[in-house]
This record gives C-alpha cells, structure tokens and sequence, in this order.
C-alpha cells in the first residue's frame, strides 16, 4: 500500500498527502485532482523504467539517469513533456562562484509504503532531455530490497469512460494499458471483459451478478472471432439481446470499473471521476461497490471526483483530501463530519474555495445587489458574479446555523448577511449582519422614474408608444399624490414595493393594454439598468462597500 507521497515541480502541484487505504480527491476544476493522481502513476512509470535499466547503465550514466520517452509515460498523454513542468519551465538560472549558471529544474516525487509488512520509500527525480523524453534517477541511494519492495506496488490509473466504440478488435494487455493511458476506454472495454471472462470466470460471475442487481441486464459472455479477430460484447434486457454498444453510459461505466479492477487484481486503483454518466442513488451505489471489492481484493483505492453525494458517502469511510489551498485531509475529526453530514459537504468545499458566504432572502436580492453595483461601477461587482451565496429567506438562525457550523470547518470563513427589516438584534462578529432601513431591498428602486424609462425604452412602434402614458396613469392611480412628490415619503420606505406596489401596477397595465404581464417579479433588478447612479441611496451603497470589505478575504492567502 502507497503511505505518502510527496511532489514538487509537477504542473501546478506541490504537496505532499499522507494516503490510507481508501482516499478521495476533492476540489474544483484545475485544482491539482488529477495531476496528484497522474503524478503518482508518473512515479512507477520512472521507477519500473529505472528498475528495468539500472544494471545496464554505466557509472557515468547513474549521473545522467535512465531515459523514458514520452510514448513510455501513457498515462499522462502530453503533446511535448515539457507540460509536466510547473509553469513549463525546465531550466533556472542561478549564480555560482561570481558567474551565472544554468541548472536543470528536477521534477521529484517520492513515495513511501508499506509492502509485506515493511516500510519502504523511494523518492525519483526527472530531468527534462527534450520534448520526447527526459531522465529518471532515484533521488538518493536505494537498497535493492528497497526497489524489490516497491515494485511489488502495482499501480493503475483509470480515465473516465468514453463513448463506447462500435467495433473492438483484441488487443495484448500492454496496448490495453497504452489505450487506457490515453484515454480511449471506448476502445478496450470488451478487452477487459474478455480477460475477465477467460482468465478469471469467479469475478466475471460477480460482474454479471453485479450488473444484473443494479440495471437489470444480464450480460452474455464475451465471444471472441479468431478468424476477424474482432471481440463482441452483448446483454440480455426484457428477454431480447443487445449489442453492448446499445447500453446507457451509466452500465457501460460501472462495466469499465468493475472489468478493469478486476483485469489488475492486488493493485493501487487511481480512478479519475468513477461517477461519471451515474445518478446520485449510483454513486454512492458504486462508491460503497468500489470500497468493499477492493478491501475484499487487498487493493487500495485512490480516485478524483466533483460528486457532492459520493463526497458525502466518502466522509465516513475513507481519507478525504481537498484541493483548496494546499492541499489538506479534511475529515480530521468527529465536530467535522458532524458539520459536514448535516451541510453538506459541497459547502464547506464552496467555503474553502471562496472564504467567505453572503447570506440572502433568494436570489432575486443578489441580482439587485449586482444591478446597483453595476450602474454605481463598484469594485464589489467582480464578487458578486459568483459569489458563495445560501438563501435563508428572512431567519436569521437558519444563517447562523449554517455559517457558524461551516466555520467549525473552516476557521478563517468570513460572512455577511442582509436581511429585510426585522425586530432582531444581529450579530456583528465573523458572520456581519445588516438589514434594510426600508422594508425590503425593492424599496431603493428610483421610483417611480425607472418605471417609466423602462416603458419608454421598450417603444417598437405607434401602437407600444401609449405604453408610457398608460403606466404613468396607473402610478398616478396608486401613489398617494403626497408619495409622488417626496422619494423620502412614508409610502416607498414602508409599503412591500413588490407585492404590494410593482406587481400591482404591472398587472393593471396589462389588463389595460389587454397583454401578458410586461415583467414579473424575478425580473425586476432589470428596471436598475435605467436608474442614474446619483439616484441610487447612499444605503446600498454602503452595504456594497461592507460586502466589499469582507469578500476581499477571497483574494488573500491563508496558511491552512
């Protein structure tokens, strides 16, 4: 079993993660998931290809390393290798004795383990030759029962399933690994469960059972045509059999899981995004799946995933490690899988990522809160586009209970809150609490002006031209003259401008013109794009600048 491993220099990533039996990757896009996972495979590759070399190689040549082409590394497909390399760069300068020097930038990753019973650790370096190849040597010296050790580690790293392709011809257990590599699993998913089936008839027995419990389908065995020597695939569905390349992406993908675990027994499972094409009730089906068969097959399990309810199941029976900052184990203690479960896992992730929470009634606020900032061209608007929101109507606690639970998590998380009026105290400590002086965040609308404008700009021709006459008359109608004259007037600080007053006049002006209702309630932050920026209330504009202030904590780096 793989105990650690430690990388520096490899595309974006430089950790080093302390590894159990079973171990998920979680983060967002391009946080380092899948460079941990091609990282690792990156190791054995240099570390068989050393192994394979290093009594060939001559004195001199221990300096240089062994060489391991691009094509040999089939499981990071790159078009030059100089990608693997943080920021592309192979080579510093750095000064020597009064003289600038040329050196060459190492990629290094070590592994440490434990195989029968005994400890081992092998840590590699790669240098960079030339976009087709570079040299690999052990980072310090290594005992050959050190090696003898490690190599019995058999890794394997899976890519998610592909479409599946419509023919499929046989293929030696090398190219299946090249193909895999490169991530053309459509290409070698009847191989596998060929193999399967002809080298090992108890496990495929288990895939079909398997198969038949969670879509049931029966699926025939594989037939092999050494005359074309093409391999086909089929399954029985409602007492009719289908080729395999009819099935939905789900089977094929627990298929592809199931064949290939089985086709490397003993091995550290790498699988990148085994959730792929499931639904949420087939993740965690296939999760907990994964889990019992590799424990019953003395393999370890290391995957990558995006999925909130794997991610869920994955809290309580493996080591989860987040790709947010540096990346770090997260389910360290109980008061944490407590906050988790009763969250959710995906916002403590949301937390770590953005540091800080807005806390609204829905989102028709956070679009008025983006509409002010946009015509008042406040910096805050670059947070506000995709902000870590939850809408908690107008209580308070149910904010509470989930800011202050995430920060059980999460220990720097930074909140804001801005509720309609209310009769409560608020908090003003991590999570800041604020509420509206007027009744609700409509309420600082320019009215009735935006109105109108907005009528005015929607003039297409004669008929559409009356628009703005007409919804001055209903404003006229529902406006206490007194109200029309003062902006600061009683009416438009207390009366619920939403309910009570735009969907009012609205509705009137359609049944005047005899029309659909020209905007509905979702909608009305557009009628800010009419305002003028000395209309809108110093009000907002100081709440904009407190969810400034705390959502700059996003930009800032924090020692985890």
């Amino acid at each position: 079993m793989v105990t650690k491993i430690s990388v520096k220099n490899f595309k974006r990533l430089d950790a080093e993660l302390d590894l159990s039996s079973v171990v998920v990757f979680v983060g967002p896009n391009n946080s380092g998931k899948t460079s941990a996972l091609q990282a690792i495979s990156l190791w054995e590759s240099g570390l068989r290809k050393w192994y394979e070399l290093k009594g060939k190689i001559s004195k001199a040549k221990k300096r240089t390393g062994a060489a391991i082409n691009r094509k040999e590394i089939y499981n990071i497909p790159v078009p030059s290798l100089k990608q693997l390399w943080r920021d592309l760069q192979v080579k510093r300068q750095i000064r020597e004795k009064d003289r600038q020097v040329t050196k060459n930038i190492a990629i290094e990753i070590s592994v440490n383990g434990i195989t029968e019973g005994q400890e081992w650790s092998v840590g590699l370096e790669f240098d960079f030759a030339n976009p087709e190849s570079c040299y690999v040597r052990p980072v310090d010296s290594v005992s050959e029962e050190t090696f003898r050790l490690a190599m019995k580690e058999h890794l394997i790293l899976l890519p998610p399933m592909s479409g599946l392709s419509a023919e499929e011809y046989k293929l030696e257990p090398g190219t299946i690994n090249v193909f895999i590599g490169q991530g053309k699993t459509a290409d070698v998913l009847r191989n596998l469960c060929w193999y399967v089936f002809s080298n090992k008839r108890d496990k495929w027995q288990e895939i079909v059972e398997l198969i038949d419990k969670m879509f049931a389908i029966k699926v025939n065995p594989p037939e092999y045509d050494a005359t074309t020597g093409r391999i086909t695939v089929t399954y029985r569905e409602r007492n009719t059999d289908y080729d395999l390349i009819n099935g939905g992406r789900g089977f094929h993908q627990v298929l592809l899981l199931l064949s290939y675990i089985y086709f490397n027994s003993g091995s550290v499972v790498l699988i990148d995004e085994p959730d792929a094409h499931l639904e949420i009730l087939r993740q965690k089906q296939v999760f907990n799946l994964l889990c019992d068969i590799l424990t019953r097959e003395k393999s370890q399990l290391i995957i990558a995933t995006h999925s909130e309810a794997l991610l869920n199941e994955a809290v309580h029976r493996s080591s989860v490690i987040a790709f947010l900052g540096k990346p770090h184990i997260v389910n360290t203690s109980s008061q944490l899988i407590k906050s988790l479960t009763t969250i959710g896992f995906e916002q403590y992730l949301l937390a770590e990522q953005k540091k800080w929470v807005l806390y609204l009634e829905g989102s028709t606020d956070l679009n008025m809160l983006k509409g002010f900032a946009r015509i008042l061209k406040h910096p805050v608007l670059k947070y506000l586009e995709t902000p870590f929101t939850k809408y908690v109507g107008n209580v308070p606690e149910d904010a509470r209970n989930h800011f202050y639970g995430l920060k059980e998590a999460v220990h720097y998380l930074k909140g804001i809150a801005i509720y309609d009026r209310m009769e409560k105290t608020l908090n003003k400590d991590d999570l800041f609490e604020m509420m509206w002086e007027r009744r609700e965040i409509e309420n600082y609308l320019p009215l009735p002006d935006v109105i109108v404008r907005y009528f005015e700009s929607q003039h297409r021709d004669l008929f559409s031209s009356r628009d703005s006459e007409i919804i001055r008359e209903i404003i006229k109608e529902e406006v206490p003259p007194a109200a029309l004259k003062d902006k600061d007037h009683d009416f438009w600080i207390n009366t619920k401008i939403s309910d009570d007053f735009l969907d009012r006049i609205f509705k009137k002006f359609a049944m005047k013109r005899n029309t659909s209702v020209p905007i509905y309630k979702k909608d009305y932050h557009l009628l800010i794009q009419y305002a003028e920026p000395e209309e809108i209330s110093e009000e907002v504009k100081e709440k904009l600048d407190k969810i400034l202030e705390i959502a700059k904590i996003e930009d800032d780096k924090i020692d985890l």
